[in-house]
C-alpha cells in the first residue's frame, strides 16, 4: 500500500558508500526516509536466509534500477533470479519503532534489520518459477532500533521485473499503518464512485438504447477501471489465489489502459459532432500501438524502471493530435458538450501519468490515487455531458412538437386562404352554365372541381410530404377550372422535366393561383402562365412565370394582397425543406416566382420506384 504524502514531506537520504546517516532524523514527525542511492548488490545470494557472513558485494548499484543493467562474464543478468541488497544505517535514533517497505514492488521481497525480519511481500525463493508476488500485501513485524548502527538487507526474487525497481522507504510504523488504512478507505471510495457511475451508465444504455448512450464509451470506462485495479488491494487479493504470476498479470492491465486510449480517440467525434474518417481511425490506432511497442522496447533495451510512464509520455502528442488539434482546425462550431468531456479525458491522462511516474520511482513518494481521481472525473464528466445532451434532446423534441403545430396551423390557414368564396361561387356558376350548353365539359369541370377541393381539404389534415405529381394534379385541376372560366384569355404552359421528388402539400399550387389571380385576371387581354421544374447544380428548381400586370414587391407586406399566405409559405419551405422562395415582378411586364430546393431535402427517387 502506498504512502500518500505531499511531495515536500519526505526526506531523501544521502546514500554514500552504501551508508545512510540518520543523524538528526526524528521519526515521530511521520516523514518517510527515501532510501534512494547506492546499495551493495549480491547476485544469487540470500544473505540472511542462508546465513551468509562476510560476503563481498558483486557490485554497487543504484536503487531504483533493474539488475539486468549489470553484467556477469560479459553477459547481462537475466530477468529471472534472486539477489540481496544491503546498506548500513548509522547514527540511528534509539528505540525508534520503524518499518521498511517497498510500496507496490512487482517482485517478492523480504526485509531484514540486523538479521531480524521487518516486512515482506510475496514468497522469496531461489526457484523463480515458484516465486509469488503480492505487491499490495505486506507482512509487517515490530522492530525498534536498538543500536546506533544497523544493517538493512533486502532479499528479492522475480520473474519479469528484476530487482529493486522501486525505492524503499524507512518510516515510523504507526504513521505507515495510519496511511495504509487511509489509503484503503480512500481508494475504495474512489473506485466505488467510478463503479456506481459505470453501472448507471450501463443500465441507461440497456433501458434506453435509442437515447444515444455509447457502448464504446462504456467499454472505455470499463478498461480504465481495470487499469486502476492493478495497484489496489482487490487486485493483490486476486493475485493471491491466481495461478498466473503477478509479474505477467501486469501486462494485460497496462494494455487495457492503452486500448482504452485507442478506442477513446477512435470513437471520439470532432468538436462539431462530425464523425472521423476511417483512415484517421486506423492511423490513430497504429500510433497508439506503436507508442506502447516503443515504450516496451526502450524498457527492455535500456533497462529503465519507468517504462509504463514512458507509454503515457509518448501518448501525449497523439492525444494532442487526436483531441486538441481538431478544436483548432474544425471549421464547424464546437459542440457545447465538447469541453467538459475533454476536461474529463485530460484528468484521466494526468492521473495516469502522475500515478505511473510515481510507480516508476520518478517521484519520491507513491501517488496511489491520481489515476482513480482522474477516472472519477471522467465518469462525472460523461454523466454531466449525457445529462446535458438528453436535456437538449428533450428541448429539441419540444421545439419540434411546437414547430409541427405551427406548421399545421400555417398549412390550415393557407388551405383556407386558398379556398376563396368568390372563386367557389364563380366556379360553380361556370359549371351551371356548362351543364346547359356542354354537358360533357360540365362533367369534366365537376371532376376538376372535386379534385381541387379534395386536395385542399387533405392538406388541412396532414403535413406529410406528398409526391410532386400529386401537387401537380391539383394544379392542373385548378388551371382547368380557370381556363373554363376565362377561355382564350388564359394560356397554360407546363414544362415538367423533373417530377421524382417530394414536396409538402400546397407548396406550388398557391403560387400558381397567385399568378392567375393577381397577374392574368387583372389583364384585359389575358396572358400566359408557365410552370417549369428541373434539376440543376444540386437543387430542384420550380419556376412559375406569368406575363400579367405585375406588381410592386412591396405589396407582399399587405395581407389583402396575399402577403400572409406568402409569409406562411416561405416559413414552411424554409422549415421543412431548407428551401428558398424568390419573387421578382415588374409592373406591366409580369412576375417570376422561383422555389429552390436542395436535392437531399427534396427526397429524390427513381421514377421506376413504386410509390
Amino acid at each position: 500500500m502506498g504512502i500518500w504524502q505531499p511531495l515536500h514531506d519526505p526526506e531523501i537520504s544521502r546514500l554514500e558508500n552504501s551508508t545512510v546517516d540518520l543523524q538528526g532524523i526524528d521519526f515521530d514527525t511521520g516523514k518517510p526516509i527515501i532510501l534512494k542511492g547506492e546499495w551493495e548488490f549480491f547476485w544469487q545470494k540470500l544473505l540472511v536466509t542462508d546465513h551468509l557472513k562476510d560476503q563481498e558485494p558483486d557490485a554497487l548499484v543504484q536503487v531504483p534500477s533493474y539488475w539486468t543493467q549489470l553484467e556477469q562474464d560479459g553477459q547481462a543478468l537475466p530477468n529471472e533470479g534472486y539477489a540481496s541488497y544491503r546498506i548500513r544505517l548509522v547514527n540511528c535514533p534509539p528505540e525508534a519503532d520503524v518499518l521498511v517497505v517497498v510500496p507496490n514492488l512487482p517482485s517478492a521481497y523480504r526485509i531484514f534489520l540486523n538479521g531480524q525480519p521487518v516486512s515482506g511481500s510475496g514468497t522469496v525463493l531461489k526457484n523463480p518459477e515458484n516465486t509469488e508476488v503480492f505487491p499490495s500485501y505486506i507482512e509487517m513485524n515490530t522492530l525498534p532500533l536498538r543500536s546506533s548502527e544497523c544493517e538493512l538487507v533486502i532479499e528479492v526474487s522475480s520473474h519479469v521485473y528484476p530487482g529493486l525497481c522501486l525505492t524503499p522507504i524507512l518510516i515510523d510504523r504507526s504513521t505507515y499503518e495510519q496511511a495504509a488504512e487511509r489509503d484503503i478507505i480512500f481508494s475504495s471510495l474512489l473506485l466505488g464512485i467510478a463503479i456506481v457511475f459505470i453501472i448507471f451508465y450501463a443500465m441507461d444504455r440497456m433501458l434506453k438504447p435509442k437515447s444515444g448512450y455509447s457502448v464504446t464509451i462504456l467499454l472505455v470506462m470499463i478498461l480504465f477501471l481495470l487499469k486502476s485495479f492493478y495497484r489496489g488491494p482487490i487486485f493483490s487479493a486476486f493475485c493471491f489465489w491466481s495461478p498466473i504470476p503477478y509479474d505477467y498479470m501486469l501486462f494485460p492491465f497496462h494494455a487495457a489502459g492503452v486500448a482504452a486510449w485507442g478506442i477513446l480517440l477512435c470513437a471520439n467525434p470532432k468538436p462539431s459532432g462530425v464523425p472521423r474518417s476511417k483512415k484517421r481511425i486506423v492511423c490513430v490506432n497504429l500510433l497508439v500501438l506503436g507508442a506502447y511497442a516503443i515504450a516496451v522496447g526502450i524498457g527492455l533495451v535500456f533497462h529503465i524502471t519507468w517504462w509504463w510512464a514512458l507509454v503515457d509520455i509518448l501518448l501525449a502528442p497523439i492525444l494532442f493530435v487526436g483531441m486538441v488539434k481538431p478544436i483548432l482546425q474544425d471549421e464547424h462550431a464546437p459542440s457545447p458538450y465538447f469541453f467538459p468531456y475533454y476536461l474529463g479525458c485530460l484528468c484521466v491522462y494526468a492521473g495516469c501519468l502522475l500515478g505511473d511516474m510515481a510507480l516508476g520511482g520518478l517521484f519520491p513518494v507513491d501517488d496511489s490515487f491520481a489515476f482513480q481521481i482522474g477516472l472519477v472525473c471522467l465518469t462525472i464528466a460523461i454523466k454531466y455531458v449525457d445529462g446535458k445532451r438528453l436535456n437538449a434532446i428533450q428541448n429539441e423534441a419540444l421545439k419540434v412538437a411546437e414547430m409541427r403545430a405551427e406548421l399545421q396551423q400555417a398549412q390550415t390557414n393557407l388551405a383556407l386562404h386558398q379556398i376563396q368564396p368568390h372563386f367557389l361561387y364563380n366556379a360553380l356558376l361556370a359549371i351551371k352554365v356548362l351543364c346547359r350548353k356542354d354537358p360533357e365539359k360540365a362533367e369534366k369541370a365537376v371532376y376538376d372541381f372535386s379534385t381541387y377541393l379534395r386536395g385542399n381539404m387533405d392538406s388541412i389534415e396532414s403535413t406529410e410530404p406528398i409526391l410532386f405529381e400529386e401537387e401537380l394534379q391539383n394544379i392542373r385541376a385548378y388551371l382547368n377550372i380557370e381556363q373554363m372560366r376565362f377561355g382564350e384569355r388564359l394560356h397554360v404552359i407546363l414544362d415538367i422535366r423533373c417530377r421524382n421528388f417530394m414536396v409538402p402539400p400546397l407548396t406550388v399550387q398557391p403560387l400558381v393561383e397567385n399568378a392567375v389571380r393577381h397577374g392574368i385576371c387583372k389583364k384585359i387581354e389575358g396572358g400566359t402562365v408557365s410552370l417549369c421544374s428541373y434539376q440543376k447544380d444540386g437543387f430542384v428548381w420550380i419556376e412559375i412565370l406569368d406575363d400579367g400586370v405585375g406588381f410592386d414587391v412591396e405589396q407582399l407586406q399587405s395581407s389583402s394582397f396575399g402577403g400572409v399566405g406568402i409569409k406562411n409559405l416561405r416559413y414552411r419551405l424554409e422549415t421543412l425543406l431548407k428551401a428558398k422562395l424568390e419573387i421578382q415582378s415588374e409592373v406591366g411586364k409580369g412576375t417570376k416566382q422561383v422555389i429552390q430546393i436542395p436535392e437531399q431535402e427534396a427526397q429524390l427517387f427513381d421514377e421506376d420506384d413504386d410509390r
